[in-house]
């Protein structure tokens, strides 16, 4: 069906992932669902700069997040639950220096509690940006537009992912099919 009736960019990803399938064995490769498909649907589009969202979820310090991301360490290993490439629906968040309480990183975590701007898309020639606003006194992360987009355009943002596990960079493929894919 995707070949009869899909998007261009939806029939070169469905491509990628096949050749990239026919070339491993078949316990070698771990597909991770990419997201909603969320696309435009307003009929005039969107202008640039337009909010589309809020990254939402539960907010953490950083020192709490440390003991939670521990923590899961922890339970996976003694049960023997570690995955290859474990699912991220996590965002570092900056609170400014001019804030009363003081500069500090926070950690906006959508595992568990969400709305829709965690289920965008990565891609590394994104539609959509996450800035860091203030709403009625409190942090939050917007997700605007980068540029002007119509009608049916996916909405997707770079994921900007950093890991210190070398076995999770080995495994994790970028599938956004755009042609300066980072890979």
């Amino acid at each position: 069906k995707i070949a009869s009736f899909g998007p261009p960019w939806l029939k070169a990803a469905a491509r990628l992932i096949r050749l990239t399938v026919d070339s491993m064995e078949d316990d070698f490769f771990r597909i991770h669902p990419k997201g909603h498909g969320s696309v435009v649907i307003e009929k005039k589009g969107l202008n640039a700069n337009s909010l589309v969202t809020y990254y939402r979820g539960e907010v953490f310090p950083a020192w709490r997040w440390c003991e939670k991301l521990d923590a899961i360490e922890y339970v996976q290993k003694e049960l023997g639950l570690r995955p290859n490439l474990p699912d991220f629906y996590n965002m570092a968040m900056e609170r400014p220096m001019k804030d009363p309480r003081g500069y500090s990183l926070l950690f906006v975590d959508a595992s568990r509690k969400s709305g829709l701007g965690s289920s965008f898309s990565h891609s590394c020639n994104p539609t959509c940006e996450v800035r860091v606003v203030a709403l009625n006194g409190k942090l939050s992360l917007a997700m605007t537009t980068l540029r002007d987009l119509e009608v049916g355009e996916e909405l997707t943002f770079d994921y900007n992912a950093v890991t210190e596990s070398l076995n999770e960079y080995r495994f994790a493929i970028c599938l956004c099919g755009h042609k300066n894919c980072r890979g």
